[in-house]
């Protein structure tokens, strides 16, 4: 099966030395670091270098590396002046991934909706929203290429890149040097994909997979009109479909667990595993 890893978020509030011992205990080999989150290392200079060496030594030190690095903000933020301010921080965390051990750096595309990047809106569907953000993934994507990293973007179905065809259409629009998709499929699936989970699958990875360096662990709940994705094993995806195409077409690509609390580690690591052997027994 993949080699498995979890988002340090997961641990917020830990110290990095207490988050590498737990994780540790768990088998977990890899981890994508929020370099914003305070870890009790120079928390007060979360751009620095030199902390970013230090807590990358701390996670090598029990068996961990850091797979990539999480850079998540509303590409897309109608405040302009606030989008600039993320840009720019962005732009900073990705000259940290040589000092982090990595080339990887992960954001989603976001969203115009006026107050919550995560609400459905119809201006994100416009050919303007469209090449708004290949203009800004194209910025974000040459200052990666200068520091020898990658950026990897992660869709998601109230986005802008909103479906998997889409994550197609940008590599084949701004080319492959330095850009990536995270699979995801959790975020994908529509409402209406649920009844067809194997096909639907099978589609995202059509598009996807060529493409990535990452997949990310967590479920797909729609309930009562609302689309979340909550913790493995809480929603409606089939987990033996998605470790069966794991297993068949990116052996080799590290599996990050998301959107769990520390105590639900073990549990949700616990299904991971039996889809897996479910995937090796069909």
């Amino acid at each position: 099966m993949n080699k498995l890893g979890f988002m340090s978020y997961i641990y917020l509030g830990w110290s990095a030395n207490a988050i590498a011992e737990d994780a540790s205990k768990h088998g977990l080999t890899y981890v994508q670091i929020d370099p914003k989150q305070s870890m009790q290392v120079m928390d007060d200079e979360p751009f620095s270098l030199i902390r970013a060496e230090k807590i990358r030594a701390i996670f090598e030190d029990k068996g961990i590396s850091v797979v990539g690095l999480s850079a998540y903000t509303n590409l897309l933020n109608p405040n302009l002046q606030k989008r600039e301010d993320k840009l720019m921080q962005l732009e900073k965390m990705i000259d940290l991934c040589s000092a982090y051990g990595t080339r990887y750096i992960a954001t989603e595309t976001g969203s115009l909706h006026p107050t919550n990047a995560w609400r459905d809106f119809e201006g994100n569907r416009t050919p303007e929203a469209w090449d708004e953000l290949l203009n800004i993934i194209d910025r974000l994507r040459n200052r990666a290429v200068k520091k020898n990293a990658v950026l990897v973007i992660e869709g998601f179905a109230l986005n802008v890149l909103a479906r998997p065809e889409q994550g197609v259409r940008m590599m084949e629009q701004l080319g492959t040097e330095g850009l990536a998709l995270i699979m995801d499929p959790f975020n994908y699936l529509t409402q209406e994909d649920l009844s067809r989970q194997e096909a639907a699958m099978s589609n995202i990875f059509d598009c996807i997979a060529p493409y990535t360096p990452i997949a990310h662990a967590k479920d797909t709940l729609y309930h009562d009109g609302v689309f979340t994705t909550p913790r493995v094993g809480t929603g409606q995806t089939d987990w033996n479909v998605y470790a069966a195409l794991l297993a068949s077409r990116l052996p080799d690509v590290p599996l990050i667990l998301e959107h769990a609390k520390p105590e639900e580690v073990a549990e949700c690591l616990d299904l991971i595993r039996k889809s897996f052997e479910s995937a090796v027994r069909t």
